[in-house]
């Protein structure tokens, strides 16, 4: 199963990639929604998690841009909000 995270907290998104690693997936992140966007636009996922509050491009943002395609990849909202 293939994944992305988008979270801009550095120590948290690499807790979260390795533990995901460490259980089998195959995971591809980054820190700010607008590099999210870029990825997500040519690459495909089995599943997206997203921080709501990014730079550049917030969670809403980047799931807005996902549905916009017609993609229905299963996106989980990670945030402390």
């Amino acid at each position: 199963m293939r994944i992305f995270l988008a979270e801009d907290e550095q120590d948290l998104n690499a807790i979260i990639v390795q533990k995901l690693t460490e259980d089998g997936y195959s995971v591809d992140h980054c820190f700010d929604g607008r590099t999210a966007i870029d990825i997500l636009s040519c690459t495909e996922y089995d599943a997206v998690i997203l921080d709501i509050m990014m730079p550049k491009a917030d969670g809403f943002a980047v799931l807005s841009f996902i549905r916009q395609r017609n993609d229905d990849t299963p996106v989980l909202f990670l945030t402390a909000k």
